[in-house]
């Protein structure tokens, strides 16, 4: 089976580490990129099946870099996920409104991972009631309705 894989798009190089190690192992393959742009380069070389997206970035900002993503064919329907310390509900549903298909407070942990990963079918070793729960706890975890 092939693995799964996620483009981490952040200008911090401790956040792009931290999900890339927890990520890589649940047995994904991981690509990075820091800025909008390089994300955008390597979204067309790699074409992943989750991009998980930072808001406030160099070059160019993450709801530019989700737009782009949600207009075009070929990648419209990859899974967005931001990836923020930007937290207030006017951020959640900006992101939504920009065509996200998920959100995450930072600072993000392995478990919040986890779920994530769970609830887009990326890994089948959490239980559905986990998964829940965890996405849940707290509001630090959304899925976005479509």
């Amino acid at each position: 089976m092939l693995k799964k894989k996620v483009l981490i798009i952040d200008d911090c190089e401790v956040v792009r580490t931290l999900c890339s190690h927890i990520l890589t192992k649940m047995g994904l393959k991981i690509t990075l990129a820091s800025n909008g742009l390089e994300g955008l380069e390597k979204l067309k070389l790699e074409y992943p099946d989750l991009v998980i997206l930072d808001i406030i970035m160099p070059e160019m900002n993450g709801y530019q870099v989700c737009r782009q993503i949600k207009s075009q064919p070929q990648t419209m329907n990859i899974p967005v996920v931001f990836c923020s310390g930007k937290s207030a509900e006017v951020d959640v549903y900006w992101a939504m409104k920009q065509g996200a298909d998920g959100y995450l407070s930072k600072p993000v942990n392995k478990d919040e991972l986890m779920a994530l990963m769970a609830r887009f079918n990326f890994i089948k070793n959490v239980s559905a009631e986990y998964s829940n729960q965890c996405f849940y706890k707290q509001g630090r975890v959304r899925i976005l309705p479509t």
